[in-house]
């Protein structure tokens, strides 16, 4: 440490604020007496703090160097400061988003306690830049502009710690969350808002177990937790899917329907049943659990008509009997002569039945054959059209290959025929040559 001859003001007037406030009271609390001993106390206070403000710390060491040169950093420094604050709230709201302040609360408390800090030592040189090299405290030996970036440091460092702790708490309770999104998938806290909520009070001392570093009781913990939120889901499946059909069966009983259609309403009960043991087997096979919901309500209902019927035919005279029956019977002819079939009315009721579904099967049969010989004459008509292409095709080509052999003699012969005619002109000369030559010799 050096000495400087300067004097800090901002210090010097710290200071005497301090001891006028000390004044005042012994003033107000102390005898004349009292007040002229501890004075000197007072003057002794004074001049201590007027020494400490001579003394420069290593962040006085710039007065040093030249005036702009110090601006320019400070100017510097100031903004990386402002950069630094704006990202570490962004960071914070994001955390948010990531559950930190649910997976590491105290990590998270921590780091916003950093940042205001960093934010209230920011304050004090944001529109004064000459206090960010000004001591953050009466006795410390921190500059604003220091005690702001520890801040910053600090919140990195607790983000950090949640972040760390969220990866550790999803790999080790990585089941446990598994069947979390699955709750809420299927929104279980709108059915059973307060098993929802005890399930993940107790996630959440787990969680709390792996951020204090036992993580051991977290994962013993964790399969009765799992066990008690695979529960809520099956009971949440079955009161979405299955809720309407269990109410029916409920009224049907009370209704007193087994009185009336014992078989059906049994039939009908195991129905509901099956789809409640399939629901806790498969309670995320969405698809199938909805048609066995259906299938369930279907015999219901259909139980429900079953005892109608019955129902009427008790209250029913004797003397009704026949015109019951002829109705139904009217019915299976009407559904006959619609089918083209002959009227079976002199056969039994249930003859006609068994006739009109053989009849029925037989014209399928007929539709399903004439069916299959319209695809194959469908296909057989692609097929030829595919091969006539085809020759249409090979006969312009065989057409293209002909016409350019009826155009190659002609041009054959009228470039041999110069070859010709050149070759009798040669054999001419050759002849009168071999005459001029001979009557030369005689």
């Amino acid at each position: 440490m050096r000495f400087n001859l300067s004097i800090n003001i901002p210090r010097i007037r710290t200071a005497y604020i301090i001891i006028r406030s000390l004044t005042t009271y012994l003033i107000i609390n102390s005898t004349a007496k009292e007040y002229l001993m501890k004075r000197e106390f007072k003057v002794a206070a004074l001049a201590a703090a007027i020494t400490l403000s001579g003394c420069a710390s290593d962040s006085d060491s710039t007065a040093s160097l030249p005036l702009e040169t110090n601006q320019s950093q400070t100017a510097i420094q100031i903004d990386g400061m402002k950069q630094s604050i704006d990202l570490a709230e962004e960071t914070l709201s994001s955390s948010y988003k990531a559950e930190l302040d649910w997976f590491a609360s105290i990590q998270i408390r921590d780091a916003k306690k950093a940042l205001a800090e960093a934010k209230e030592y920011y304050a004090e040189f944001e529109l004064d830049p000459s206090e960010a090299n000004s001591s953050s405290g009466f006795f410390s030996s921190k500059t604003n502009l220091q005690a702001a970036e520890e801040g910053i440091a600090q919140f990195k460092v607790h983000i950090s710690k949640a972040e760390s702790i969220r990866a550790e708490v999803l790999t080790i309770l990585e089941d446990a969350f598994g069947y979390r999104e699955q709750l809420a998938a299927i929104n279980a806290a709108k059915y059973y808002p307060k098993t929802a909520k005890q399930l993940e009070q107790n996630l959440k001392r787990l969680v709390d177990y792996v951020a204090n570093e036992a993580a051991d009781k977290a994962i013993n913990a964790q399969p009765e937790l799992i066990r008690k939120q695979r529960a809520l889901e099956v009971k949440t499946v079955t009161r979405i899917y299955l809720s309407d059909a269990q109410k029916e069966l409920k009224r049907l009983k009370i209704a007193k329907v087994g009185m009336h259609a014992p078989e059906t309403l049994a039939r009908a009960a195991a129905a509901v049943t099956a789809a409640q043991a399939f629901i806790a087997a498969e309670p995320r096979a969405t698809a199938q659990i909805i048609d066995k919901a259906d299938e369930a309500m279907f015999s219901l209902k259909h139980t429900q008509q079953i005892s109608n019927v019955v129902k009427k035919l008790k209250a029913m005279p004797e003397k009704d009997y026949e015109r019951h029956v002829l109705s139904y019977e009217k019915i299976l002819l009407e559904i006959t002569l619609a089918l083209g079939a002959e009227d079976m009315r002199d056969q039994a009721i249930s003859k006609q039945g068994k006739n009109l579904v053989n009849h029925i099967k037989g014209n399928l049969q007929g539709e399903q054959e004439s069916m299959l010989a319209q695809q194959k004459v469908r296909s057989e008509l692609i097929d030829e059209k595919a091969r006539t292409a085809m020759l249409e095709k090979e006969i312009a080509k065989l057409s293209a290959q002909l016409l350019a052999a009826k155009q190659a003699p002609a041009a054959t012969v009228e470039k041999v025929a110069p070859v010709k005619n050149a070759t009798v002109a040669e054999e001419a000369d050759t002849t009168t040559v071999t005459t001029a030559t001979t009557n030369e010799a005689s």
